[in-house]
């Protein structure tokens, strides 16, 4: 672990920058993420050696709480620096020593929420005719197919999406979008040929522009899937064979980029496969609509199966729905980002859900999905007390009740552990030590890596 807390010092020290102004403030900020860290490296020895003769330690909560701790310090920094406040240090320092882990998660998601909104309300700017004020909407409700309908072997219509939330922008490319965009937050994304010198890096992910420690400045698109959904995600179960675009959070959510691609030059209805504009969506029915391309059919395990995915009308211009693309660091590279989990709850903030480039993949199904090892296992259907009201309808009359559709959205963004300034983005990867991992693949930490796995 000396490594690791030696490497974590010499990024501070050498990596992060800031201008003349902050300068003195930056140095004692690094100095108490050293002290921070390395206590933090300190415990873990410790917790180690004595837990190890009981079998007590669980390693994989352990290293979720040491990047939270990271993610903690690096966006209270961001959120600090600009705000142009003096002794930082001094208070980040008393601050995190008093905020237990459960307390860190809820504000680190805060900040990073906070970020997201502003980048939401920049893009508004740019790319809406007449910005419309935010009015609450009341939970979407639909009506479940009776059980009569699947008895007779019918599969239900998609529901057009309604018209009246349909929003109109303005005609500008991805790249025009990303120039404006520049403009007021100082930074944007692209992608162009990754500087890492091996055959098979493809496509990177670049900032171009300047962005301090601990700004949000990617989301990672794509269909989310929980454990008990696993079976759908396409390939099942070899899902990675030709898909080097999924990744996992500590909570088994499962994030599939490919589907998403690099976006395109318009806003609209996306279901995880070919979208069509929003318009085109409404006004179709019956047959046409069955006939839509949709990501609802596919193959896994061998037959065709049937998900029930949710679209949503979403923005495929933004300039920051493309961590998907950020590569690996190369051999003797520190990755200058890191992923962290994001819950967007679409309840009152219907404005910003079109820049919250993911859609669930249905309402999870009512399984107890406990994790053993690297495994996610099935222990059957979860216990939930029955409505009293319920007992007096019919199979087929519960059935028909009707059902609140997605609330939240679950995803992960990607934060700067330092300052990035026009160069390419690296991300850990920490690839799982129960597959066989690439050649071109090399462990940032390994400690980490078995951790986060175990």
């Amino acid at each position: 672990m000396r490594n690791a807390s030696d490497n974590f010092t010499k990024c501070c020290i050498a990596e992060w920058r800031v201008g003349e102004r902050g300068r003195l403030l930056l140095l004692s900020s690094a100095n108490f993420c050293i002290r921070r860290y390395m206590m933090v490296v300190s415990m873990w020895d410790t917790w180690s050696r004595t837990g190890s003769l009981f079998g007590t330690v669980d390693k994989r909560r352990l290293q979720h709480e040491i990047d939270t701790h990271k993610l903690f310090l690096l966006t209270s920094f961001q959120r600090e620096a600009t705000s142009g406040e003096i002794g930082v240090a001094e208070e980040l320092t008393k601050l995190a020593e008093a905020t237990p882990f459960e307390e860190q998660q809820r504000q680190v998601q805060e900040q990073v929420h906070g970020q997201i909104k502003k980048l939401s309300t920049v893009l508004d700017s740019i790319l809406l005719k007449d910005p419309l004020p935010e009015i609450p909407s009341p939970p979407s409700e639909k009506k479940r197919p009776s059980g009569l309908f699947f008895a007779l072997g019918r599969q239900p219509e998609p529901e057009a999406p309604p018209r009246a939330n349909a929003i109109e922008t303005k005609p500008l490319t991805r790249e025009q979008v990303a120039s404006a965009f520049r403009e007021h937050t100082g930074f944007t994304l692209c992608l162009q040929r990754s500087g890492i010198p091996h055959e098979e890096a493809g496509t990177g992910l670049f900032i171009k522009g300047r962005a301090e420690p601990g700004t949000v400045v990617s989301m990672y698109p794509g269909v989310v899937y929980s454990p008990s959904q696993y079976r759908y995600i396409p390939g099942y179960p070899k899902v990675d064979v030709d898909n080097g675009y999924l990744i996992s959070r500590y909570d088994g959510l499962v994030i599939d980029g490919k589907p998403w691609g690099k976006g395109d030059d318009i806003r609209e209805w996306w279901d995880g496969h070919n979208g069509i504009s929003f318009e085109q969506a409404a006004e179709l029915t019956g047959p046409a609509r069955q006939s839509l391309p949709s990501f609802w059919q596919f193959v896994g395990g061998g037959k065709v199966m049937q998900g029930p995915l949710e679209g949503a009308e979403l923005e495929r211009r933004s300039p920051i729905a493309l961590g998907h693309f950020a590569n690996h660091p190369p051999e003797g590279v520190h990755p200058n980002v890191m992923i962290c989990p994001y819950t967007f709850s679409i309840s009152g903030q219907q404005s910003m859900r079109a820049y919250i480039p993911n859609v669930m993949f249905g309402n999870d199904e009512e399984f107890d999905m406990q994790r053993r090892g690297p495994l996610w296992i099935n222990e059957g259907k979860k216990e939930r007390p029955e409505d009293p009201a319920d007992t007096r309808l019919s199979t087929v009359e519960r059935s028909e009740q009707p059902i609140t559709l997605i609330s939240d959205v679950h995803t992960l963004v990607l934060v700067t552990t330092r300052e990035v300034d026009n160069e390419e983005l690296f991300l850990n990867y920490r690839l799982s030590s129960y597959i066989q991992q690439p050649e071109w693949y090399h462990p940032v930490n390994v400690e980490e890596e078995k951790r986060r796995w175990d």
